[in-house]
């Protein structure tokens, strides 16, 4: 019976993922303990070929993997940003190293990944004796900067509201405008930095309003990112005035969201569907 349970609890994970990687003895230098992956970003230096060793957690005994290709951010985006527009023309208007030790014995502990594609999403599962399985999702690739966004001004913070769910503000009635920005962030655009290198969570934007004239509300803006998914900003917009042909300069306030999101949240505000 128990050997049954094995192969139920085992075939599964041999089935969903495409190979199986071998324990090995770690190296001395470079070792990576495998609970960094929990931060779902691994930035490698050589793009594809890049190698990596993981050090694994105690009692594991088999592990799976699968790599996928998978494209840049801003490629993705520009591809969210097709599907959004569709929606929107209906709307109204590093590493941890072992140190020198003589009497350093190595283990069969760990595992080799090298790089297949410039960016991948791998998925990685381990199974203990217990046959308690651990998944690690992540993506690994070259530092990206370059990403799209939606972008609402607020002139009421009591309008907002916070999605647990997905961490992310929406305002409870219409905007009066939505912005399309291309950003660029200091920092790598997967990784949420923490407060000794805050300054790579700050990130440049050229935001136009979102409708059938663009130009008709333009701006420019300094972001910073709070979680993933949340982004706050301050932005001066030129704005066409209605009675003469000059441009009218604001200051505004706002929150940012992903293309990806964008969709369903603009569905949401405006009952569209």
């Amino acid at each position: 019976m128990r050997s049954l349970l094995k192969v139920v609890i085992i075939l599964p994970t041999a089935l969903l993922y495409t190979k199986e990687l071998p324990i090995i003895e770690c190296p001395r230098y470079n070792v990576m303990n495998i609970d960094k992956l929990k931060k779902e970003r691994l930035i490698s230096t050589h793009n594809q070929g890049s190698e990596f060793y993981f050090r694994l957690k105690d009692k594991t005994k088999k592990v799976f993997i699968k790599e996928e290709p998978r494209v840049s951010k801003i490629s993705k985006d520009l591809m969210d940003l097709v599907e959004l527009g569709t929606a929107i023309i209906n709307l109204p208007q590093p590493f941890t190293l072992i140190p020198k030790n003589s009497n350093f014995k190595p283990k069969k502990e760990c595992i080799y990944y090298k790089q297949s594609f410039k960016r991948a999403s791998v998925y990685l599962a381990t199974i203990d004796e217990n046959n308690n399985s651990t998944i690690y999702n992540f993506k690994v690739g070259s530092i990206e900067h370059l990403y799209l966004t939606t972008d609402m001004p607020i002139t009421d913070i009591k309008k907002l509201s916070f999605n647990q769910e997905n961490s992310s503000f929406y305002k409870t009635k219409q905007p009066s405008a939505l912005y399309l920005g291309a950003n660029y962030k200091l920092g790598d655009i997967y990784l949420d930095y923490p407060i000794d290198k805050f300054y790579n969570n700050f990130s440049l934007k050229g935001m136009v309003e979102i409708s059938s004239r663009p130009t008709k509300s333009m701006g420019i803006r300094i972001g910073y990112h709070l979680t993933k998914g949340v982004e706050l900003f301050i932005a001066k917009l030129w704005t066409n005035n209605i009675y003469n042909k000059n441009r009218t300069p604001t200051i505004a306030y706002g929150v940012s969201f992903n293309l990806n999101r964008a969709l369903e949240q603009v569905k949401e505000i405006y009952n569209y569907k």
